[in-house]
């Protein structure tokens, strides 16, 4: 089944807006859900949005293909390592350790692999959404 999010769907939780067809990004975001055991994000595949929910957010699928967005509560977004940075911030209870994404070297390394991920991982014909209660 294939739905759409509107600007009307975003909740007031953080959403992590990510590739729906991308193998890398679907099992980083399977990792991330179980991590989110007090369901304190929404995932959505870029895929689903509707183009009004990228409009008001600036967001263009060229730009949404290539990383992870973090649509905050406050309506700021995020993307790439710093989106990774403040959902490992929501997540792990070890803060030290989501510095380590904020690093450059960490910064190159998620530009070289997002920018190969399809040739490196591969991807699906289908697009992939995380399935909780409350995010249907």
């Amino acid at each position: 089944m294939k739905f759409k999010l509107g600007v009307a769907e975003l909740s007031q939780k953080p959403r992590l807006v990510y590739d729906g067809i991308c193998n890398l990004c679907i099992e980083a975001v399977r990792f991330l859900s179980v991590l989110d055991r007090m369901s304190l994000i929404q995932y959505s595949p870029f895929q689903q949005l509707e183009p009004a929910t990228r409009h008001k957010y600036g967001l263009r699928v060229e730009t949404l293909q290539g990383r992870l967005h973090l649509i905050q509560e406050d309506g700021s977004v995020l993307a790439g390592p710093d989106a990774i940075t403040e959902v490992c911030k929501l997540l792990i209870p070890v803060k030290f350790a989501c510095k380590l994404f904020a690093t450059l070297p960490a910064k190159k390394l998620y530009e070289f692999v997002a920018q190969r991920r399809y040739r490196i991982f591969g991807c699906r014909g289908s697009c992939y959404s995380v399935s909780r209660r409350e995010d249907r």
